[in-house]
């Protein structure tokens, strides 16, 4: 049984089994409930658990990519049911535990990292999304190749330190029409990856990056969050004709 308990502040707990501790006590939870109460008299809410909860509570293997720099992927790739997706750069499996939700159990995400610390993270956490049927986690370094057969994927997604010295290789895998998305923390990275693109004869290439402001309401006015997000990453996608 996996549940998310959010305290009357608004604290999130992703709970797994029938019993939880924490500073607010210790919680017994029973199937179909709607709110607990600890024993130190903390009320919670009880809901199952979506895959922005899991999101926001699975553990991290160093950096991951923001929500909106999925969406975006998600969005100028066109990803749907039934895709074959080849993910490198897994980290804490974020993305791919996204392209596989999308994708669905007609669909595949193959997923590499060549850290195997970092692989089991993912792994685990492809397990807590419910997508271990549709998501798996290999460890490999895909500067020396994929392993997959030419022209058999339907998009390609890549985060790697130097991702421009594998877009052959993705080229190759590549289905006639599939699209490619690279993110690249740093705008020297992302050029690199524009021109090698170019040298491949990919189309409909593009960089973008995605900056977000949440607004915060108040009695005096409203106006963006002081606090915020600035910048994550370029965004580059292609297709391969």
């Amino acid at each position: 049984m996996k549940k998310i308990l959010i305290s009357e502040k608004g604290r999130k707990f992703l709970v797994k089994g029938a019993e939880f501790h924490s500073n607010h006590g210790r919680v017994d939870i029973e199937e179909g409930e709607e709110s607990v109460e600890s024993h130190l008299g903390h009320r919670f809410a009880v809901l199952d658990p979506d895959l922005i909860d899991i999101y926001e509570k699975m553990p991290r293997a160093g950096s991951y990519m923001l929500k909106k720099d999925m969406g975006m992927i998600l969005g100028y790739l066109g990803v749907g049911t039934g895709a074959v997706v080849v993910d490198a750069g897994t980290g804490s499996g974020a993305l791919a535990i996204f392209l596989g939700n999308v994708a669905g159990t007609s669909g595949r995400v193959y997923s590499y990292e060549h850290k195997p610390e970092f692989a089991a993270v993912a792994e685990e956490n492809v397990k807590t999304a419910g997508l271990g049927d549709v998501v798996s986690v290999g460890v490999r370094d895909v500067l020396e190749g994929f392993r997959e057969d030419t022209g058999t994927v339907d998009f390609v997604t890549l985060d790697l330190n130097e991702a421009w010295k594998t877009l052959e290789e993705a080229r190759r895998i590549l289905r006639r029409g599939g699209r490619i998305a690279i993110y690249n923390p740093y705008i020297e990275h992302a050029r690199l990856v524009h021109n090698r693109l170019v040298e491949l004869g990919f189309m409909e290439i593009q960089t973008l990056e995605s900056v977000t402001r949440e607004m915060e309401f108040r009695v005096q006015g409203t106006r963006p969050k002081t606090s915020r997000v600035g910048h994550s990453g370029y965004l580059t996608f292609a297709r391969k004709v």
